[in-house]
């Protein structure tokens, strides 16, 4: 009989941010999301900044990210990311205070600004939003 969960972790640098059994996984891939379910055949991709949505128990809990690695392989998942925050963590005050600071520097069109950098910090600041937004 197959086996019906997934082993997954998520670690950043600093930290483990989570270790357990899920039912499944879906995940910001940088050609798309991508649905993880058990006994997927073994794989690795690059992630994006996005969502990361975990069913455990029959309940979605969600992740943001901003990039990272996924690799499967044996019903264990590994999800390296840059960052990864739980929604229920996440300071709605802060990600708000850092969308604001993005959009005022990509507004200015001083010379000085990294547009790149700031628009990179303004899709982390709207994504972080977005899954806090969703529990």
């Amino acid at each position: 009989m197959a086996k019906k969960t997934l082993q997954l972790d998520i670690v950043t640098p600093n930290s483990n941010v989570f270790s357990g059994e899920v039912e499944s996984i879906v995940a910001p891939g940088t050609e798309g999301y991508f649905q993880l379910l058990p006994d997927h055949t073994p794989f690795l991709s690059t992630l994006q900044i996005g969502e990361i949505r975990i069913r455990k128990n029959g309940k979605e809990e969600y992740y943001a990210t901003s990039g990272g690695f996924a690799e499967v392989h044996l019903n264990r998942v590994s999800i390296l990311a840059e960052t990864a925050e739980a929604g229920r963590e996440i300071d709605l005050k802060r990600a708000d205070a850092a969308r604001s600071r993005a959009e005022k520097l990509l507004e200015s069109h001083e010379e000085w600004v990294d547009t790149d950098r700031a628009r990179l910090a303004l899709f982390r600041a709207l994504n972080r939003i977005r899954v806090k937004n969703r529990m």
